[in-house]
């Protein structure tokens, strides 16, 4: 009997190793309860199944987002750090709900590249159930796909998705935000997962040493520890929450305030990183330059009661999250913008 030809794997796609680690991802998987609903059925299937239980929530909204993590991909097949990546795609997801005061549900990630390869399926695959498992998050489903002739040998993307829920009677919101409010910034890990283009350029022209690339490629901080906070607080007493992504401070903060009022920054409290300002200025670009483009240390920047500071910072310190007061809301005239003192 003439063998029967397998003519997709001569086309460079390998089903076969595709569903292998499926079923790696499915035998690993040990996750399946949330606070706020379980797992019906999830990987391998064509659909994820999720039954909820958002128990006293008044008023049950659910929440999206999505998002990749850009350069930083090619940036880590250059060095060889795989792992992380897989963190900060969950963290450029998740924080997103945060800043509502949402809670992560579940998420599916999208893993396309050009020949599949199981080791560098597996690091990233490793990276996002860490992640996962730091903002307390299930994984639904997802799709890997093989597309030679897309992506070269080697090299791959990645998007994800997910679902979360937030109660409207609490949920942040603008109109929350008052002059007199006090601006406290949670730390970041690093440059998350933006700027990378900027980043891959000046490295191209001035390397650094193995010890900062590390730093540079630190994973995307988890603020799984907000929802946490913002639980100890006096309700409504924590206003508004800005994720300080691409286009940095003054392009993030105001996406969460009000018109009609500033937000005063120190510049001199700004957290930022020794060895993220000495590689900028190395770059030749001074803060004013930069703090559009990158997070400067301030990951999570919030909007907060003025005499609840002290018990949010104490609340912070108690779960190792750094954070400290960085400025004030202030009344003004026209679109929210960012001053610096």
């Amino acid at each position: 009997m003439t063998e029967k030809k397998d003519l997709y794997q001569e086309a460079g796609v390998d089903v076969a190793k595709g569903d292998s680690l499926v079923g790696w991802l499915q035998k690993d998987s040990s996750q399946d309860q949330h606070r706020f609903g379980e797992i019906v059925s999830g990987i391998g299937g064509f659909s994820g199944l999720f039954r909820p239980n958002f128990g006293t929530m008044k008023d049950p909204l659910l929440v999206t987002g999505t998002d990749g993590v850009g350069t930083k991909v090619l940036l880590g097949l250059e060095s060889d750090q795989l792992e992380g990546l897989g963190q900060d795609l969950v963290g450029m997801c998740v924080n997103d709900l945060y800043t509502i005061g949402g809670y992560p549900l579940f998420f599916l990630d999208y893993y396309a590249t050009g020949v599949l390869d199981e080791s560098q399926f597996k690091r990233i695959l490793s990276g996002i159930r860490k992640g996962l498992k730091l903002s307390d998050c299930l994984l639904l489903g997802g799709e890997t796909a093989e597309l030679p002739g897309l992506y070269e040998k080697g090299h791959f993307d990645l998007a994800g998705f997910v679902v979360g829920v937030v109660d409207g009677e609490t949920r942040l919101r603008p109109e929350w935000v008052k002059p007199g409010d006090a601006l406290v910034s949670f730390a970041s890990s690093g440059f998350h997962s933006n700027g990378y283009s900027l980043v891959r350029k000046w490295l191209k022209e001035n390397p650094v040493d193995d010890k900062l690339l590390e730093k540079i490629m630190e994973p995307t901080k988890i603020y799984g520890e907000i929802p946490k906070i913002i639980e100890g607080l006096p309700r409504q007493s924590f206003h508004a929450l800005a994720n300080i992504t691409g286009g940095g401070i003054s392009g993030n903060l105001p996406r969460v305030l009000p018109d009609n009022v500033v937000a005063v920054i120190e510049r001199k409290k700004v957290p930022v990183p020794d060895w993220m300002m000495g590689f900028c200025e190395q770059n030749g670009a001074s803060f004013d330059e930069v703090e559009g483009v990158f997070n400067m240390g301030a990951g999570m920047i919030a909007a907060v009661d003025a005499g609840q500071v002290d018990k949010l910072l104490e609340l912070a310190q108690s779960m190792g999250l750094p954070a400290c007061e960085i400025g004030t809301i202030k009344s003004a005239t026209g679109k929210a913008s960012v001053q610096y003192t």
